[in-house]
């Protein structure tokens, strides 16, 4: 299998969300995708996508996706992604950074010829909110 998969998957789905563009989660993910987080969860893609409009509430975000590892089992790919995703909101006038360090539990799949994740999983390791700087 190609080891460039995961990589290039958690790369649009972090551009996908950075740019407000759910919609085309689709493009990445099954119909039948689910999510586990802390306080949330999604049992399906449509779900999932409806979750992400919380993310609106931040004026940018930016998601770093760092290390991956994982293994191929024939058509199934299961594997751990690093990532510190950044969220620009304003408090009582005050411009504020929420920094989360995430440990994603990724699960893809080939679909006829495509990958997809068929669940991502969320866990939070950390956060930080301070007021920006500058």
């Amino acid at each position: 299998m190609d080891t460039d998969i995961p990589r290039l998957l958690a790369a649009r789905y972090a551009k996908f969300v950075d740019d407000r563009e759910f919609s085309r989660m689709a493009e990445i993910m099954t119909p039948e995708f689910t999510q586990k987080g802390p306080g949330f969860g999604a049992n399906s893609l449509q779900e999932f996508v409806t979750n992400l409009e919380f993310l609106r509430q931040y004026s940018a975000t930016l998601h770093m996706v760092g290390n991956q590892i994982g293994e191929w089992h024939n058509a199934i790919y299961t594997g751990e992604t690093w990532c510190v995703a950044s969220h620009i909101y304003e408090k009582d006038g005050v411009a504020r950074k929420l920094d989360m360090g995430i440990r994603y539990q990724d699960v893809i799949e080939d679909v006829g010829g495509h990958y997809r994740y068929t669940s991502r999983d969320l866990n939070v390791v950390w956060t930080q909110d301070l007021p920006c700087q500058g």
